[in-house]
């Protein structure tokens, strides 16, 4: 529903089944105008016809067939059944060549006691509409300017007759012009049609990319702790950590396999999370790391929880990648917050092996889990690492009510 002036008004969908209850309503409202217009002169017509009964007689049996195509084409919403549109064609035909046996030669231009050469255009519109085929609209035009031109030439004056011979053309220009909206009409509906099929494709086809790139989140961090556990001889001290943090990733899988639209809570701080609290969530998955946190400087910082979950999430990779690929001895979280440059500042060091960003492609959980997540919160990121030295993984964000960031990767290659 569509409102209108105030008033709720039904609207035609933008869809081909639109198109063709839009064409329905032009050829009907077309007739339905055209005999509004004749009954309104109509008792003027009967005066001046020469036989009023003939007169009424053809106008109720072309009123019976009007109304039995209305009722035929609104009932179907469409006007496509082509035995409809040459019935219509040879009814209106049929009133033209009987308009000399109730009106004068001189009545026959130009009169509406001569109501059928008015009443009929819509029947050349309603060709325009029912046939698909140019051949079958120019027959049914012919039909209607022959059978109008037999029914007023003869016997009519040179005045009148070029008159007729002007009104004929009518037929084909209303045809033409209906033809044209149509057709128009139709041909942008099957392409609006068309791309909402895309549109659903293209939807369904990206729903499908964010459910495996769910699934690929939760599992990676899932990985690096079967890895370890798999290698065996995991020290004493680290099985009660790595058991525990095994526990809480299969709790996330289960969770996701019981509702995979759900995404598991960040924190349990009431309103927005704290940054603090989320790097203490996130350090405290990776006891088995000898991390030291230093997060102090960070106190007050909250993040939306959105956010906060992202870069829960992100330090939770990072901390990972050390665990499988760094073989640090030391690894440092820092969280600080400038309210001078309006952001705050998240530093994820190792003193480990290192890598060469110019020349390592990026993974999986620093491409995507880090980098991409949280470039979509304008946190950016920034990845600093000489081989044999460590790397040093640091995250910018804007501060509440501070400028915010771009949220761009933006690596930095030792020189």
């Amino acid at each position: 529903m569509k409102l209108i002036g105030g008033l709720r008004r039904p609207a035609l969908p933008t869809t081909p089944a639109g198109v063709e209850l839009c064409a329905v309503a032009v050829f009907a409202g077309v007739r339905a105008v055209n005999l509004a217009q004749f009954a309104v002169a109509s008792p003027v017509a009967l005066r001046h016809a020469t036989s009023p009964v003939l007169l009424l007689v053809v106008l109720g049996g072309y009123l019976a067939e009007s109304v039995a195509v209305g009722a035929v084409v609104v009932g179907a919403r469409a006007y496509r059944d082509r035995r409809w549109g040459w019935a219509d064609t040879v009814t209106a035909g049929a009133v033209l060549l009987a308009q000399p046996l109730f009106t004068a030669a001189s009545d026959r231009t130009g009169s509406w006691t001569a109501w059928g050469f008015a009443c009929t255009l819509s029947s050349a519109v309603g060709a325009a509409v029912v046939f698909t085929r140019r051949r079958h609209i120019a027959a049914a035009v012919a039909v209607l300017a022959g059978c109008y031109l037999a029914a007023t030439l003869p016997g009519a004056a040179d005045g009148a007759a070029a008159t007729a011979l002007g009104n004929a053309f009518a037929y084909a220009g209303f045809a033409v012009l209906a033809r044209l909206l149509i057709g128009y009409l139709r041909r942008l509906a099957g392409d609006v049609e068309r791309a909402r099929e895309e549109a659903a494709r293209a939807a369904a086809e990206a729903a499908r990319l964010r459910e495996r790139e769910r699934q690929r989140l939760l599992l990676h961090d899932n990985i690096s702790v079967l890895r370890l556990f798999a290698g065996g001889g995991v020290p004493e001290e680290l099985d009660g950590p790595l058991r525990a943090q095994a526990m809480a990733l299969a709790n996330r899988v289960r969770a996701f396999l019981d509702d995979p639209a759900a995404d598991p809570p960040v924190d349990a701080d009431a309103g927005d999370p704290s940054l603090v609290s989320v790097l203490r969530a996130a350090v405290g998955d990776y006891r088995d790391l000898p991390v030291e946190a230093s997060v102090d400087l960070a106190g007050g910082v909250r993040l939306p929880e959105p956010a906060a979950g992202a870069v829960r999430a992100a330090v939770g990779t990072l901390l990972a990648n050390v665990r499988v690929h760094a073989d640090a001895s030391n690894v440092v979280v820092h969280a600080d917050a400038d309210p001078a440059e309006g952001e705050w500042e998240v530093t994820v060091a190792d003193d480990g092996r290192g890598f060469d960003p110019a020349a390592t492609p990026r993974g999986f959980g620093l491409r995507v889990q880090v980098e991409q997540a949280l470039a979509a919160h304008g946190i950016a990121v920034h990845v600093h690492s000489v081989p044999g030295d460590g790397t040093r993984v640091t995250l910018r964000g804007p501060l509440p009510g501070g400028p915010a960031l771009r949220g761009a990767v933006e690596p930095e290659v030792a020189s």
